[in-house]
């Protein structure tokens, strides 16, 4: 079976590592001209780290990441509201790590060295003939595929062609993200301080952690900040000195920071003749449940199964079934993505108030319902 992969994220790349394991070499085609700008942090459930088990890739996960132990929700002040054991609850189904997506790219890409990966190559268009599709790249180049994969993205050009271009759902927010390597703070605790119209985020790595400002876009975006680092630290400063450490990494320069704009999408179909979508072309996630890339790579391993027991003639079936086994149960986690948004980006000083009184109550359970549930359910 011929299969072309449109983007190396991380469920292309978990998809194409999967079929080398069952001896099948896909193609696949990246926009980006390598993995090098792959840089902000990425927490992944036991949901997606167990896909590592069957690539051999746990032990190397283990030693690349950093375990997730609590989870500790500040105020606008900066004290602390409420801190969830979240690692204690999540290891009775697997091992739950934060890293750097870069890192796990490299992970990926060190099961299948063979497959080709073309760099500063996209998806044009394509169209199907028989029981082909022919794809046309932007080198200029066309190839003939069995599948083709869209993995590239929450603005796929291979979903557009498929079903139309329609808008993304848009919080109004997004943020920016640094790295801070010397801090004494706890390499098990996730921190994220909420405020009123502001958000820091702070995420344990190998040697440091993560860090996000976030904030509605007309305020903290680039054209309202443009590259002034002061005016982001001096926007953030209002979490108070329990913060210092992580501002005083905020570069003058913000144009060597990468730029998150907080959106998600929802496709209503995945799959259509020979070609399907996998990870954010076909589900995009919010950042704030740290579940997108769990999600990818379980979607991956459904695709890779489906496609491990049928050959070219019965494709379109083998899709069908990848999608019915898929779609609602990333709909499902996306949802809880986009509650959890919700309580984070308040912009108005009561109902941050409020928040801060009900998070004192929550529990994890209540917090993210559907994908704690899922946990234990089968795939």
């Amino acid at each position: 079976m011929k299969i072309l992969i449109a983007g190396a994220g991380i469920g292309g790349m978990a998809l194409a590592a999967l079929l080398r394991q069952r001896g099948i070499i896909a193609e696949v085609c990246e926009r980006a001209p390598d993995f090098h700008r792959s840089g902000y942090m990425i927490s992944l459930y036991p949901t997606g780290s167990r896909v590592f088990h069957g690539l051999g890739l746990m032990d190397a996960f283990r030693e690349t990441s950093t375990r997730m132990g609590t989870y500790t929700v500040c105020n606008g002040h900066g004290d602390p509201i409420h801190t969830y054991e979240i690692g204690r609850m999540l290891d009775q189904y697997g091992y739950t790590g934060t890293l750097m997506r870069g890192e796990l790219l490299e992970l990926l890409q060190s099961r299948c060295p063979d497959v080709p990966v073309h760099f500063g190559v996209k998806v044009e268009s394509f169209e199907e003939r028989d029981n082909e599709v022919i794809v046309r790249l932007s080198d200029g180049s066309e190839k003939s595929a069995d599948l083709l994969v869209g993995a590239d993205g929450i603005h796929s050009t291979v979903r557009r062609q498929l079903f139309g271009d329609h808008p993304d759902h848009d919080t109004g927010w997004g943020c920016w993200v640094w790295m801070v390597r010397n801090s004494p703070r706890s390499q098990s605790e996730i921190t994220e301080y909420w405020g009123t119209s502001r958000l820091v985020g702070v995420y344990p790595v190998r040697h440091g952690f993560g860090v996000i400002g976030a904030g509605p876009t007309k305020l903290i975006g680039p054209d309202a900040m443009g590259k002034d680092g002061k005016k982001l630290r001096e926007y953030l400063a209002t979490f108070g000195p329990g913060i210092a450490d992580l501002l005083a990494e905020v570069p003058d320069d913000l144009a060597s920071l990468f730029w998150w704009k907080l959106s998600d999408f929802r496709s209503e179909q995945w799959t259509k003749g020979r070609v399907t979508l996998l990870g954010d072309s076909a589900c995009a996630f919010l950042p704030t449940a740290g579940v997108g890339a769990s999600m990818a790579l379980e979607s991956a391993a459904v695709l890779a199964d489906e496609l491990g027991r049928t050959d070219a003639s019965f494709l379109p079936g083998a899709l069908d079934h990848y999608e019915k086994r898929r779609k609602k149960r990333a709909e499902a986690f996306q949802e809880d993505s986009r509650k959890i948004a919700a309580m984070m980006t308040v912009e108005s000083l009561p109902m941050a108030w409020g928040r801060d009184q009900l998070m004192k109550l929550y529990t994890l359970d209540m917090l993210a319902k559907n994908i704690f549930k899922s946990l234990a359910d089968p795939i």
